[in-house]
């Protein structure tokens, strides 16, 4: 049986969620929950637990805080929130489990299954452990994620985003283009990726294409609009997101008019 701590400063959350995990999601228990990240702190001083489910935005302390208060990690973490867009942008690129408010069964009995999953696994502790430093660093960067982690089957691998020149959809995986002519090919779509990019620094071109600006090499008109990339890539721009590229090449250009 999963034991489960729940840690939200809202008593109905708590206990709406509880009742959900008790009535629709078998193989876990509540063994716990708590209103705040140092009530947390101290149940988990004297009690196991294999998963918390953590809200982020509570008063005093956040949950990002608490997990920086914990040294030894040895537990999942499911996200509950309704936190802001930067929030979950660096929760996605971490690859971590994250439940929006208000919980909806189907996505909560998903996230208890692949919690299952990762702790039949042995190496899913220091995975987990990877990927929960990825993302305290992004969020108290107070930036964009600086990295992106990529699990597979072997452990976890980090790849720079400043390194990525562009991304291409194949069907439900994404190939990942990087500056010294690697690719990687990763079982997350384009939107997926699109959601946890800098808008500012990456551009979809095409229904099938994101580019970093910064390694953009040319722009021609042929064909209806191409982009020429430093690495030797070249793809097409659609004739939809032509306008929103060029008004984002401008804005990182020094461009001369006519």
């Amino acid at each position: 049986m999963i034991r489960a701590l729940i840690v939200d400063d809202e008593e109905k959350n708590i206990t709406n969620l509880a009742f959900l995990l008790q009535q629709d999601c078998e193989g876990i228990e509540v063994a716990g929950h708590a209103r705040s990240a140092s009530e947390a702190r101290s149940w988990l001083r004297v009690n196991k637990v294999d998963v918390i489910f953590l809200d982020i935005n509570m008063p005093i302390e956040s949950g990002f805080d608490l997990l920086d208060s914990i040294p030894q990690r040895d537990f999942q973490v499911v996200f509950v929130t309704a936190y802001d867009e930067y929030a979950l942008r660096a929760i996605k690129a971490s690859a971590l489990d994250y439940l929006l408010k208000p919980v909806k069964i189907e996505e909560l009995q998903q996230a208890v299954q692949k919690i299952k999953r990762e702790l039949s696994n042995p190496a899913s502790g220091e995975k987990n452990t990877e990927l929960l430093k990825n993302l305290l660093l992004s969020v108290h960067k107070k930036a964009m994620p600086v990295k992106i982690a990529l699990p597979h089957l072997g452990g976890i691998s980090f790849i720079e985003v400043i390194d990525i020149v562009s991304l291409q959809a194949d069907s439900n995986y994404t190939v990942i283009h990087l500056k010294n002519m690697q690719k990687h090919v990763i079982t997350k779509t384009l939107k997926d990726f699109e959601e946890i990019m800098d808008p500012m620094q990456f551009a979809r071109i095409h229904k099938s294409t994101i580019v970093n600006l910064n390694y953009v090499k040319e722009y021609t008109t042929t064909d209806g609009g191409v982009v020429k990339m430093a690495d030797g890539t070249q793809w097409s721009i659609s004739r939809r997101q032509l306008d929103s590229f060029l008004e984002k090449i401008k804005n990182t250009s020094l461009m001369f008019g006519k």
